[in-house]
């Protein structure tokens, strides 16, 4: 089975349209979610909206940043590659110091705009997982593609349970935990992992670490209520 579309000269990646339709519904499911928040919904939109524009372009062109080499020698090699997973969590980065800037400058509560990106993660993560189960992929992946779906599944009925308190640190603390702990898990089926520490792989170790951070904010917290009880 082919990787892409070919129409002459153009070659169109299956991949792409899976990004291109995953990111469309993740972006209806964050509008529909944060509908009923008739003063804030509009200006988280349009802040989401011009981050995730460029989230994109610098996931795609940071590829210059990591191998600028190759597109030295070839400058056709931004049309086919991208920054890959750096290029991501680059623009992650970039995403969370933004949103958090205009949270304050907007006066609206950064965790909100936390739980609508977290709804546009886990509908995208949903969506995108679906594309590999459809072809003929090595069992292995599919199983990997599996699992996260199954995920993505379980954290947008919890989100979804949770609607109408998400928008608080605790509730977004205990997503990411669960998240974190669910991509652990899921490192163990994708292939191509090299283990850098006790078995695990470095992407493993990031998210062992926000994991143990997480469970360090919770039980902090929980000391904190106990205090003022």
């Amino acid at each position: 089975m082919q990787d892409a579309i070919v129409w002459g000269p153009l070659i169109i990646k299956y991949e792409w349209i899976a990004i291109a339709l995953s990111a469309l519904t993740a972006y209806i499911a964050m509008k529909y979610w944060v509908k009923n928040q008739i003063d804030v919904s509009k200006p988280i939109m349009e802040d989401i909206s011009n981050v995730l524009f460029w989230a994109f372009l610098i996931w795609k062109f940071s590829v210059i940043l990591f191998n600028p080499v190759s597109v030295l020698n070839n400058p056709y090699y931004l049309l086919y590659f991208s920054g890959g997973e750096r290029g991501i969590w680059l623009a992650a980065i970039v995403v969370l110091c933004f949103l958090y800037i205009q949270s304050k400058r907007r006066a609206i509560s950064f965790w909100l705009y936390a739980a609508v990106m977290a709804v546009g993660l886990f509908t995208y993560q949903f969506v995108y997982s679906l594309f590999p189960l459809l072809f003929n992929h090595p069992l292995q992946s599919r199983l990997y593609d599996l699992s996260q779906l199954v995920l993505a599944i379980v954290l947008l009925i919890w989100i979804y349970r949770k609607k109408e308190s998400v928008g608080n640190p605790r509730d977004i603390n205990q997503l990411i935990l669960w998240y974190s702990m669910g991509q652990m898990f899921n490192g163990f089926l994708k292939g191509h992992s090299v283990a850098v520490f006790l078995g695990l792989s470095s992407e493993q170790l990031f998210f062992l670490a926000i994991t143990l951070c997480c469970l360090f904010f919770q039980n902090l917290s929980k000391e904190r209520s106990l205090q003022e009880s």
